[in-house]
């Protein structure tokens, strides 16, 4: 008897022209034939027990059926695009809140857009307790009116691009969790192996030294079954579907819990799993715990042949923003390892934001730079700027759609070899010519500036702030006049360092500029 893994499934696609891993179990010895279509493609010796081998590479194809041996037969099986989604909540965040929703549920559907989403439990044993009922976990969906609703906005909008451009199968294998550190997705074993990164499990470790654990497990149990309450996912579409302040949320939670006839003094809060207490402690059974998301999500996919990886997270790394880039370059060695392949990692750099409920931005300037660092030490990997996709009040904009275009983009130049600039501004140098500053940029062979006032550029010399007093652009160039000529040694030109900004400056595919600080010293 031979049983594959969760993941293989009728409705499925698998990666085209790649070798593609197939695993499970087999209860003997035996040797499997191959076929697709009913034509034999290959013959594979199975071990007793877990077992392990490779589909040999197929084009691009729709509606195959894949049969191995007598007992496994894959229906509506596609070859095509298969790419990995993963992060946190801005990657999470599923299309029904975002602002085009209703103009999304009502495109076509579309058969060969499909789906994946690795069940969302935080440690071993959480599906068996049953307080978790989703059963669009761990099965293959395609794109529909009904189904749209519920998949990660930024991966749809990508998927429809990559759909657009090359008009094969493309799909989703979903693996992310809000509010979670790349920490959470990072083996024990890599952690480990690092002095600095493992104060992410030394601080857990003495948490958990100060737990009384007979009342973390009471308060985890309650946590669990209230977030899935009816009542606590009306607290959360209203959360995200709107920018709302705490006020706003109770008072929302007020009505909600008039209207059902309940007491707020016997505890709606805590019966929806969000009181504030059920926040406060991170242990065994919580999704943030170092490696725990590693091991309960990301590991169960793992391996599965994909084209390449797309990410959005950060957001909850502000504890140590210093040592992010090592954290991410972590991360990247880990995918890397468990996929056995130096897999392309396209990701979203931090979107301006200063503060929402307990959530605040004061880190995110160095977060970014940390992000940008990775980019240009790590091979293969690639940014994408979302300067113009942030809002001030809501740590999750509504309007995903350019950030899946620009991942898009960036995948169209940099993993399939089109000819297209995917790559946002970057100030490369600077010129200083008596009154006038000019800053050099790469990836813009025509800026533009759009808007009257040009926003969050800042002019040091020798440390005092200069009045800027214009600004133009001229192909890749922006010239910047400031009021009193330059006799200063040290020049700095600061822009977006804020944790909310916003941004003026585009090349000519409308990716807005990164944030940047350029020196010069005469």
């Amino acid at each position: 008897m031979v049983k594959l893994a969760k993941i293989f499934q009728d409705d499925m696609t698998f990666q085209r022209n790649k070798p593609c891993k197939v695993w499970g179990t087999s209860s003997e010895v035996q040797t499997v034939t191959i076929y697709m279509n009913e034509k034999e493609v290959a013959e594979r010796e199975l071990p007793q027990g877990d077992f392990t081998f490779f589909l040999p590479p197929q084009e691009a194809a729709q509606n195959v059926t894949v049969r191995i041996g007598n007992d496994v037969v894959l229906r509506n099986v596609d070859f095509g695009e298969v790419w990995f989604a993963g992060g946190q909540s801005n990657m999470e965040f599923p299309m029904k809140y975002d602002s085009q929703f209703e103009e999304m549920k009502n495109s076509q559907p579309d058969e060969h857009l499909r789906y994946y989403e690795v069940a969302k439990y935080s440690f071993e044993g959480e599906e068996e307790e049953g307080l978790k009922s989703n059963q669009d976990w761990n099965c293959w969906r395609c794109l529909t009116s009904e189904t749209i609703g519920s998949f990660s906005a930024v991966a749809v909008y990508f998927a429809m691009e990559l759909r657009k451009h090359y008009n094969i199968p493309v799909a989703i294998v979903s693996c992310n969790w809000g509010g979670t550190s790349a920490s959470a997705w990072i083996s024990r074993e890599m952690l480990e192996a690092d002095e600095e990164l493992a104060v992410y499990l030394r601080e857990y470790e003495e948490n958990l030294a100060h737990l009384d654990m007979e009342a973390y497990y009471q308060i985890s149990y309650a946590k669990r079954k209230g977030m899935g309450s009816p009542f606590a996912q009306m607290i959360n579409d209203f959360m995200m579907k709107n920018t709302v302040t705490m006020e706003q949320v109770m008072q929302h939670v007020g009505k909600l819990a008039a209207g059902a006839g309940m007491d707020m003094q016997g505890g709606a809060a805590e019966n929806s799993g969000m009181s504030q207490e059920s926040f406060m402690v991170t242990g065994p059974h919580d999704e943030n715990r170092p490696c725990g998301l590693y091991e309960s999500m990301l590991s169960k996919a793992a391996g599965f042949t994909i084209r390449g990886v797309i990410w959005y997270q950060g957001e909850s790394d502000d504890t140590h923003p210093e040592i992010y880039e090592k954290l991410f370059t972590r991360l990247v060695e880990q995918l890397r390892k468990d996929w056995a392949e130096d897999i392309p990692v396209i990701y979203a750099q931090l979107a301006p934001f200063e503060s929402w409920m307990q959530c605040r931005g004061d880190k995110f300037p160095e977060l970014r730079k940390q992000q940008f660092d990775a980019w240009e030490h790590i091979d293969n990997v690639y940014m994408i700027s979302t300067s113009d996709c942030g809002n001030r009040f809501d740590i999750h904009p509504k309007n995903k759609q350019p950030i899946g275009m620009r991942m898009a983009l960036s995948a169209r130049q940099h993993v399939y070899g089109e000819a297209v600039q995917g790559d946002a501004p970057i100030a490369a140098e600077m010129e200083v010519q008596d009154k006038q500053i000019c800053i050099q940029f790469d990836n813009a062979a025509s800026l533009h500036l759009e808007g009257q006032e040009f926003q969050e550029l800042e002019i040091y010399a020798d440390g005092e702030m200069c009045a800027i007093t214009g600004w133009s652009v001229s192909g890749d160039t922006l010239i910047v006049s400031i009021k009193d000529s330059i006799i200063s040694n040290e020049i700095t030109v600061a822009f977006a360092q804020t944790p909310y900004y916003q941004v003026c400056l585009f090349n000519e595919n409308g990716l807005p500029a990164f944030p940047f600080v350029l020196q010069k010293r005469k």
